[in-house]
């Protein structure tokens, strides 16, 4: 769930995209999962028609043990995105790598999202830095790694200093990701493709 203020509308990338509906300063966590966006079973998956498994390929994510959640903010992919995913004592956010500015759309670099399949696309972001094909299962240059890496880690280490909205939350998930972050005195980015905060 999001937890910053957003507006969807019409994207100059694809579609309809989503947008900051106020000023997000770099550090802010702006999306985790909360108690009430339960993953449907890998089971359950495999028993949906092929109607509904295209739903989720095309709108959901994936975890790495095969349980599917659909997302319904349709946020954009862009090479030089304002938002990554982190894990954070296993536990999945994304965090605002950049300053966004109210009106901006928000985006964020599929290729750091679990598919049990490959897949690709062609890209759209028309950033000055677009790879011209994401998807998963594709091979990410070790220059793409070392961006994310020092965007994670510089939005990381502002974590506790700008205003998350997530520390005031009653939801249960809410109350372990902010009991997790504050964990966290010198916090430091483990460098993978899946990016995790160690203290």
């Amino acid at each position: 769930m999001y937890i910053v203020n957003i507006l969807k509308k019409e994207s100059k990338i694809e579609g309809y995209g989503v947008f900051a509906g106020e000023f997000i300063p770099k550090g802010t966590i702006v999306y985790f999962y909360g108690e009430n966006e339960p993953f449907i079973s890998k089971e359950r998956f495999l028993s949906l028609s092929d109607d509904e498994k295209n739903l989720f390929y095309q709108y959901g994510v994936e975890d790495e043990a095969g349980n599917r959640l659909m997302k319904v903010d349709n946020i954009n992919h862009s090479c030089d995105s304002s938002i990554l995913s982190l894990f954070v004592d296993g536990i999945y956010c994304d965090i605002a790598v950049k300053d966004i500015n109210p009106g901006e759309e928000m985006t964020i670099d599929y290729g750091l999202f679990f598919s049990s399949f490959p897949w690709s696309k062609e890209c759209r972001c028309n950033s000055p830095i677009c790879r011209k094909i994401f998807g998963s299962g594709l091979a990410v240059e070790r220059e793409t790694q070392n961006m994310w890496h020092s965007r994670i880690l510089e939005a990381a280490a502002r974590i506790l200093d700008v205003k998350q909205n997530l520390f005031s939350l009653e939801d249960a998930n809410a109350r372990a990701l902010t009991a997790a972050l504050e964990s966290k005195q010198n916090p430091e980015i483990f460098p993978y493709v899946k990016f995790s905060l160690i203290s």
